[in-house]
């Protein structure tokens, strides 16, 4: 019995003499260890190559974004822990890729600038990049649908045929008037005309836009670019050319300007002011004073009519109008 005790007392202590091989394990990615050969099934953040994995019982996190210690981390269909912009499922996040900064591989949430723009990634949804309309601490934010970041440009942008405003801080105007348009509480502008919509389509050398609805007798003018023009006046009212000498249909590029003009065409028996040249032998000018008329301040007009078709295809406007 004694010898059998022996024998167990010196193989117990062979036993505990020997070492165990464990995976290192690190409570934090940037301070994991390299990965190494174990006997033991790895737990916790191991060092992998140039990137890090993260292991339970053995088994690594893939394909998917997970909870470790009250942070979300993304890793990819490797397991290998993912940096800067990823995808999971079709769908962007983004995650901290700033080698041993505190946070290093957390994935992001909120709005958040990242290079010189601005996302935002859903809380709700994981860190999920959005885009289009969004109430965001109880303003109106846009972000595009082609690079998800946030339209921040101050002035007036389409989607389709609605008219948006962004303000001066970046969000999108809601529940009030500017340049004439008034806005609803999604943003909206609730009276578009349908010349402002087919304005959207030109564009121009200049900051300015000119259309002229003949079959209305009105003139809008815009000021913006291709796809945000905002009308700064709207609906003059214009005398267009008659049949027999109709006013020019098309794009022109207004190239010369005249305080006072006479003896040709509409001018030719009387005078107009303020004329600016659409084309070869066409203008828009002020109403017709007399042949003559130094001063339309201090005469009466010749041909004060507005909204009609009668000219002799110039464009007639009222004196402030041109």
């Amino acid at each position: 019995m004694k010898k059998k005790l022996a024998l167990l007392f010196v193989l117990i202590m062979v036993l505990s003499s020997m070492p165990v091989m464990a995976a290192a394990v690190s409570a934090d990615p940037a301070g994991a260890a390299s990965d190494v050969t174990t006997q033991a099934a790895k737990n916790g953040w191991v060092k992998s190559g140039t990137g890090y994995m993260f292991y339970v019982n053995g088994k690594a996190y893939k394909k998917g974004i997970y909870w470790i210690g009250g942070k979300r981390y993304g890793f990819d269909a490797n397991g290998k822990l993912c940096r800067g912009w990823f995808k999971l499922n079709g769908h962007s996040y983004f995650a901290s890729n700033v080698n041993g900064a505190k946070g290093y591989g957390e994935v992001l949430t909120g709005y958040r600038k990242i290079g010189n723009k601005f996302y935002y990634l859903d809380p709700n949804q994981s860190g999920l990049r959005r885009s289009g309309f969004l109430w965001i601490g109880g303003k109106l934010y846009f972000f595009s649908s082609v690079d998800f970041a946030q339209r921040r440009t101050k002035g007036w942008f389409f989607i389709g045929n609605t008219m948006y405003y962004i303000k001066a801080d970046g969000t999108v105007a809601t529940n009030t008037t500017i340049d004439g348009y008034r806005i609803g509480g999604n943003g909206a502008v609730t009276d578009t005309s349908g010349m402002d919509k087919k304005a959207q389509g030109y564009s121009s050398s200049t900051r300015y836009l000119i259309l002229v609805n003949k079959k209305e007798h009105k003139i809008n003018i815009y000021q913006g670019s291709k796809g945000s023009w905002a009308a700064v006046k709207r609906n003059m009212i214009c005398t267009i050319g008659k049949s027999s000498t109709p006013s020019p249909s098309g794009s022109f590029h207004l190239d010369h300007k005249s305080s006072k003009v006479y003896g040709y065409k509409d001018f030719k028996n009387s005078t107009a002011f303020f004329a600016t040249r659409i084309s070869a032998g066409n203008y828009f000018h002020s109403i017709t004073y007399k042949l003559g008329c130094r001063n339309p301040y201090t005469h009466t007009p010749k041909d004060a009519s507005l909204g009609k078709s009668k000219s002799n295809s110039c464009i007639r406007l009222s004196l402030e109008n041109a």
